[in-house]
């Protein structure tokens, strides 16, 4: 009798050191993060790349080389690549869950921190240039992301609008008001985007409401130089497009 109870024993013991691995994976694998977490995680490092991406600029402007912005450029640099470290330590493995599917949302973490690294390279050389270049294609890898997996960001429709905008000005100092009419329905075209897009915070936080006071600003500039282009008023379209990047530049902080 003994030897029979003590069979069912040890095989109920048995099965449950056979489960017990899998019982305990269970409990121990973390919950996926939330997406708002990740993506304000990823916005104070964005910010922190922002006003780096400031002072080059301004020293790109710049005969001389000034040791002092370069001073202060690597030391955002230097701020932004370890809070982008952790941001990898954190999510690379356990990424939100709207990200389960993106089998490359791990390469893409990796993506911007050599973008960070080769603009902190670049201006350690002494050439702004190649630092903002290198800080442009970073911005672009967010943009990339968020549209592979079909979201919706108002700070993304502002850089392609942005984007473009600075295509016109260009084309427009080089070939003139005739050459920016064929861009004109894209402006037009991503202006709507921005006006579509959700606000960037949440309901009832006053910056949608600064927000929207620059969108507005910007969306009347730009029906202004439509009408200036079907008129030919090439002066008021070289004055419009000379200020179309700090008009989206002012919504595109706020939403950042």
């Amino acid at each position: 009798m003994k030897t029979a109870v003590r069979f069912p024993l040890f095989v109920a013991f048995s099965a449950l050191l056979i489960a017990a691995p899998g019982v305990f994976a269970q409990e121990e694998a973390a919950p996926p993060p939330s997406l708002a977490q990740f993506d304000e995680d990823v916005a104070v490092c964005r910010r922190v790349i922002r006003q780096y991406c400031a002072i080059v600029q301004d020293m790109m402007k710049e005969k001389e080389l000034d040791a002092a912005k370069q001073a202060q450029g690597l030391a955002l640099l230097a701020e932004a690549r370890k809070q982008w470290a952790g941001i990898q330590q954190t999510y690379a493995a356990n990424p939100p869950a709207e990200y389960a599917g993106y089998k490359v949302f791990r390469a893409r973490l990796q993506d911007v921190a050599n973008s960070a690294e080769d603009m902190e390279r670049a201006l350690a050389a002494g050439d702004p240039r190649r630092s903002m270049l290198a800080c442009g294609y970073g911005c672009g890898l967010f943009v990339t992301w968020h549209e592979e997996n079909g979201m919706n960001y108002s700070l993304d429709k502002l850089f392609h609008l942005r984007k473009t905008g600075k295509t016109a000005e260009a084309t427009f100092h080089a070939r003139g008001m005739d050459a920016v009419r064929l861009l004109l329905p894209v402006l037009l075209r991503q202006r709507d985007d921005v006006l579509l897009a959700p606000l960037p915070w949440p309901e009832g936080d006053a910056r949608n409401e600064a927000y929207l006071d620059g969108v507005r600003a910007l969306s009347a500039e730009l029906d202004r130089m439509a009408l200036a282009t079907s008129r030919g008023d090439a002066p008021t379209v070289g004055a419009i497009l000379g200020q179309i990047t700090p008009l989206v530049n002012k919504p595109y902080g706020i939403a950042l």
